[in-house]
């Protein structure tokens, strides 16, 4: 599966000469509590726990993050148990609500008796890639009557894409007849990405079926625009007839844009007849509008804007000449393509996921208004267009915690909100009822409390230090990190290495590099406080006097000035804190067990972490001695196994991603407790294969430079791994997993 490994011996002098004069990210000593002092012991005396007495903070808090819409989520029908639900809704002539699970399921249940939930049907569907499965389903406009309803979904043995009409049961009206499947379109799919998969019936009767432009990055094969590969584009069939010219069991409306001529001899290649619009990237998720019969489709972009589109007939929408209403090549002209109504950057989001325009009757205020989510962000908008040539009014209505993946509708027109959540898949928006103004964010540091004086970086008295084993690559910065509790209150262990925290708590890092005298300067802050319900990010900029910090009130580059030039830097936004501070993964990542299981010199001697922080009534719950719980070692520890090392960074820097029910369309898990042989990376062919490697694999053994893991680490820009906040490779971070991955012998 991969070419011949590189010499063992060759690649340690390879490692050495790379890591020449290279320095990992400095994690700050300076840690000294409050009223302790190391020459306070006798000869002798172990070290007395500087963290005793525990002074409380009163004053390092913020408020909880702004109500930024009128609305909020709440969980409806708790007792339906989901997996990884994508579509919602209800049949016409049925009040029964349908779900479409990923993995084939659909289930069934009557929103007045939820408790009574069955499966209406089990399709045998392909899982081998994140976005593949089943993904949509379209009830026949007279199901009533016919049963008919159809499918889309992820089939395998050559991977494709399967459209195929079912009929429900003759018997039975709650369960599906599997022997009626009749297959009217097969799409060959070259990735396991970008499958779309949405199906929706128009108010003329004819199904639309939503087509990504056939996966990897940036459309290699320039799918989108090239119609007549039928990917990138938006599909128009009649399956109510099929078609004698073309020979398919579906019938090609008139009016489509390549109908003229259709399967003819002397047919133009300009398209297929199928296509109804295109130059689309991954539509996720569109939807009719039943007071105007405008389609509206949400389409995710590559790597900087997310956009909203209102499809015509015949339009081509600019992928991958544009992403959103910006170029993508280099030379592209806008105006040669239909524009969005609306785009967002990744300051606010990473995936968008369409929803419907609001006719019910609930929520009166958010009638005749489009709604829309993020997926990576979990917030949820509403979207009024504006006057011809004038900017639609968006107003953000929730800002969730939830993987939001779909939006549904019921009989009566009323909206759900679907998300990959566990125990939490089916929501419903609910207004607020008597919020007061919100408090603001502090616009300073100082205003915060968590600094006792801004101007001496001193910290406020019960602001607590800490260090992680295996800090987190930061281009070399040299990083403080610190955490405040509530008066009184504790973090709890979990068994799965998290902290419970408690509403209020605060964590601070702080961040250095030398200036260009070479003098350290601390030029960032950032502080992540968890709210009754989640955690919010927030970045404060230091002056240039270094007096004080502002905040920054969205995702902002700069250079800074360094002995080695110009350094680039991202102060991350909000939504870009909660694209690594997930759920999945406890949110404060560097204060975990495993982290903190090691010493760490308050001011009076070593301490070990763990043990200290237990005595003095910071962390509770803990099982047992910290000897005797798992520790990360250091991966700067040269005595330490070469594995161990290698495992702690690759946990550290990318399993708050790669690991399972993340929100990443990768299957691995790089979490340091999981063996070899489960963490589906050995030998195995990536979802994304490099370009200029396209058969190596994620890892080969005893082949560094053949392995897509490697491979991902060396570079920077479009593959890079980390994804966000770095601009700089480390190298020392590369080698360590590349040599460890050159002493493996074989998969397990």
């Amino acid at each position: 599966m991969h070419r011949a490994a590189t010499p063992l011996a060759l690649w340690a002098v390879l490692a050495l000469a790379a890591c020449a004069g290279e320095t990992a990210d400095a994690e700050a000593t300076d840690a000294a509590a409050p009223g302790t002092d190391a020459a306070d012991r006798g000869p002798g005396e172990p070290p007395v726990n500087p963290l005793l007495p525990r002074v409380d903070n009163t004053t390092c808090r913020l408020p909880p993050a702004p109500a930024l819409g009128a609305l909020e989520v709440e969980e409806v029908f708790p007792d339906v148990d989901l997996d990884r639900p994508l579509w919602l809704g209800a049949a016409p002539g049925d009040r029964h609500l349908y779900v479409v699970e990923q993995a084939g399921r659909i289930r069934r249940f009557d929103p007045e008796n939820p408790s009574e939930v069955s499966t209406f049907l089990d399709l045998s569907v392909s899982r081998q890639g994140n976005e593949e499965g089943l993904l949509g389903l379209a009830f026949h406009p007279g199901y009533a009557e016919n049963g008919r309803f159809f499918v889309y979904y992820s089939a395998a043995g050559p991977r494709r894409s399967v459209i195929s009409e079912i009929h429900r049961s003759e018997a039975d009206a709650g369960v599906a007849d599997r022997a009626t499947e009749r297959i009217l379109l097969e799409i060959p799919q070259p990735f396991g990405n970008h499958n779309g998969g949405d199906l929706r019936f128009g108010p003329d009767g004819y199904l639309y079926i939503a087509l990504g432009d056939g996966g990897s990055g940036g459309d290699p094969q320039n799918h989108a625009q090239r119609p007549e590969t039928i990917l990138g584009s938006l599909l128009r069939i009649d399956v109510d007839q099929g078609d004698p010219v073309c020979r398919t069991p579906y019938g090609i409306p008139a009016d489509n844009p390549f109908a003229e001529g259709r399967c003819g001899m002397d047919q133009p290649t300009r398209g297929r007849p199928e296509v109804y619009a295109w130059g689309l990237r991954n539509v996720w998720r569109m939807a009719f509008d039943p007071g105007t019969g405008e389609l509206w489709a949400a389409d995710v972009g590559q790597d900087e804007i997310e956009e909203i589109d209102l499809i015509v007939r015949g339009g081509n929408y600019g992928w991958r000449a544009i992403e959103g209403d910006r170029c993508y090549e280099a030379g592209c002209d806008p105006a040669g393509f239909i524009a969005p109504i609306h785009t967002y950057g990744h300051d606010e989001g990473e995936s968008i996921t369409g929803g419907f325009v609001y006719r019910g009757a609930r929520l009166p205020e958010l009638f005749g208004a489009y709604l829309f989510a993020d997926y990576a962000s979990g917030r949820i908008w509403a979207l009024r267009r504006g006057d011809a040539g004038a900017p639609a009014d968006v107003t953000l209505l929730a800002d969730t915690d939830h993987r939001i993946s779909s939006f549904g509708e019921d009989a009566d027109g009323e909206l759900y909100v679907v998300a990959f959540t566990a125990g939490q898949s089916i929501l419903r928006l609910r207004r607020r009822g008597g919020v007061p103004d919100p408090e603001p964010i502090p616009p300073t540091l100082s205003a915060t409390g968590c600094y006792a004086d801004t101007a001496t970086a001193t910290l406020a008295p019960g602001v607590i230090p800490f260090r992680p084993a295996a800090p987190f690559w930061s281009d070399g910065a040299e990083k403080r990190r610190f955490f405040a509790l509530p008066a009184g209150a504790a973090m709890t262990w979990r068994p799965d290495d998290a902290f419970e925290f408690p509403e209020g708590s605060v964590t601070v890092k702080e961040f250095r590099l030398p200036d260009a005298a070479g003098q350290p300067r601390l030029f960032e802050t950032r502080l992540f406080v968890k709210d009754a319900d989640r955690w919010s990010g927030y970045s404060y900029r230091w002056r240039a006097d270094g007096t004080d910090a502002d905040l920054v009130a969205g995702a902002l580059q700069e250079d800074l000035a360094t002995p080695a030039g110009l350094q680039p830097w991202l102060y991350p936004s909000r939504s870009q804190c909660d694209a690594c501070h997930t759920r999945e993964a406890g949110y404060a990542l560097g204060l975990s067990s495993r982290q903190l299981n090691g010493p760490l010199d308050y001011g009076a001697g070593p301490q070990n972490q763990l043990a200290a922080l237990a005595e003095a009534g910071y962390l509770a719950g803990l099982p047992g001695p910290p000897a005797e719980l798992p520790a990360f070692v250091a991966p700067t520890d040269p005595d330490a196994p070469i594995e161990a090392r290698a495992r702690a960074w690759l946990h550290t820097n990318c399993a708050g991603c790669h690991r399972p029910d993340s929100r990443v369309d990768a299957d691995l898990d790089l979490r340091a407790d999981i063996p070899l042989a489960e963490m589906k990376i050995c030998d195995v062919e990536p979802r994304h294969p490099d370009p200029a490697d396209p058969e190596a694999p994620l890892l080969a053994p005893g082949d560094a430079a053949g392995s897509v893991l490697f491979q991902r680490l060396r570079v920077r820009g479009e593959r890079q791994m980390p994804p966000l906040g770095t601009f700089a490779v480390d190298l020392r971070g590369r080698d360590l997993v590349g040599a460890w991955i050159q002493q493996l012998e074989g998969c397990p």
